[in-house]
């Protein structure tokens, strides 16, 4: 039988890979529990500087003298099995915990637990209903994989009783947790490299549901058809939501607009509020209901969940605001699926610009290889678009697929996509082509994002553009 995260003592720990946006926020609360926390990571960032502030000790690079004096390790599964660190730990018989292990045992000491999974949209959800739980002063205990101003980081920790945190499905970290309430906001073809297709991913959404128990509660997108396989034959309660009139919780009378939106909710098929939100794009209509439906089984009045929403203005890289550059509105998000593009771009026409131009940096690439076509095609909703490099993160290129392939694919029916190669080489691009009325918004899991740190001067280029924008004819 496995062992057990015991958080009964504070222990020197060690995390290996603690720059990581979730492992810091693990590491965050150790510490404010009076643990030795110690960690390693491959570069030094403003997580690993915030650890250092709140009395972490971080080294860059990995090293197996890092472990010294650690009673147990934790790692991501970003973290390959030969990590020194980690043969250091077996070879010395030191206790070693996955991220999600560790996650299970807050989870599990939490009065009401809520794990927020799905194959898009969990950090907004889990960022709406932690920030609504704190407005209705529970003082949960909230983990995100990215940056709420609200809560001035991607961690906050409370003493009320609940947990709220994002339920990753790679490599099925999710079954690792035992929440009392558990949403899926949607079910989608990804982590192929793991799943192996689209029936596997749902096994693994299905398992998760399962998890749940039968006084608990999965909060459930009922206009995913994805989602509505899993439901079948589950213990716990089952709560819906959506634009379908079947839904228990439904959005009706939608306005989207720059910026929000507003629409009537329904329960059960009667008008109970009006809400609005100042985030863009029907897609947050959808996490909205997901927050709502949760905030009613935690027992928050509807006045309550709805007061909430004046407080949420998005999370870091989802759809935020980068600057203006000769007269163009940047923005930035973190959309590297193709439904997630597809979402984005739409709450992007919803600001009416006179062009909508798109910088995309594929993430991995399994992802690109697999989804290609779909790719491929999620970019309609712009009118030009330029591909950069495909930021690699855990994984070796040992299908030879680059960005220009899926240019080449994208160019058979988008007249104006182009394979730009370097973020540097697209900044120079659109240094002068970038004019008044246009919207700029960079996509992509990984650093896409300096593209605009570079057009605005908060970062300098590291290399001289190359000649790829005349050799590829980018007009």
């Amino acid at each position: 039988m496995p062992m057990r995260f015991d958080l009964s003592k504070p222990l020197r720990i060690h995390f290996v890979g603690i720059g990581g946006i979730s492992m810091s926020a693990l590491a965050l609360i150790l510490l404010q529990r009076g643990w030795q926390v110690s960690g390693s990571d491959h570069k030094q960032s403003a997580l690993t500087e915030k650890l250092v502030q709140h009395g972490a000790r971080v080294y860059i690079g990995h090293n197996a003298t890092n472990i010294e004096g650690a009673q147990c390790v934790v790692y991501t599964s970003a973290v390959p099995p030969d990590n020194v660190e980690l043969v250091a730990a077996q070879h010395n018989h030191i206790p070693v915990f996955t991220r999600a292990e560790l996650l299970a045992a807050l989870m599990a000491e939490a009065r009401c637990g809520i794990a927020v999974a799905g194959s898009h949209g969990k950090t907004t959800t889990t960022a709406m209903i932690g920030l609504m739980l704190d407005y209705a002063q529970l003082e949960p205990t909230v983990l995100l994989g990215g940056d709420l101003e609200a809560i001035h980081g991607n961690v906050k920790v409370g003493n009320g009783g609940y947990l709220v945190a994002e339920a990753c499905e790679y490599y099925n970290s999710f079954l690792s947790l035992r929440p009392r309430i558990g949403v899926i906001t949607n079910i989608d073809a990804d982590h192929l490299d793991y799943f192996g297709n689209l029936n596997g991913v749902k096994e693994a959404f299905r398992q998760f549901a399962r998890l749940l128990p039968a006084d608990g509660y999965l909060v459930a997108c009922y206009d995913d058809v994805n989602v509505q396989d899993v439901l079948p034959g589950l213990k716990c309660q089952v709560v819906t939501y959506g634009l379908a009139k079947e839904a228990d919780w439904q959005a009706a009378n939608i306005e989207l607009y720059a910026g929000g939106s507003s629409f009537d909710v329904l329960f059960q098929g009667k008008p109970v509020a009006r809400m609005s939100l100042r985030v863009p794009g029907l897609h947050n209509v959808f996490n909205a209901l997901a927050a709502t439906a949760t905030g009613h089984i935690v027992g928050l009045s509807l006045e309550t969940i709805v007061c909430s929403f004046a407080y949420y203005q998005g999370t870091h890289r989802r759809f935020e605001l980068q600057g203006t550059y000769h007269g163009a509105v940047i923005y930035d998000d973190y959309a590297h699926h193709p439904n997630e593009i597809r979402a984005t771009l739409a709450a992007a026409r919803t600001f009416a610009p006179q062009r909508i131009i798109s910088v995309f940096q594929p993430h991995t690439y399994t992802r690109t290889e697999a989804l290609l076509e779909e790719f491929a095609e999620a970019f309609a909703e712009a009118d030009m678009v330029l591909l950069v490099d495909i930021y690699a993160a855990r994984e070796q290129n040992t299908s030879g697929i680059t960005s220009a392939h899926l240019a080449d694919q994208m160019q058979k029916r988008h007249p104006h996509a182009f394979y730009a190669g370097s973020l540097q080489n697209a900044a120079a691009y659109l240094s002068h082509r970038l004019r008044k009325g246009d919207l700029l918004i960079t996509m992509g899991a990984g650093d896409v994002y300096r593209v605009a740190d570079l057009l605005l001067g908060k970062e300098s280029e590291a290399q001289p553009p190359s000649p790829a924008s005349v050799a590829l004819n980018l007009n």
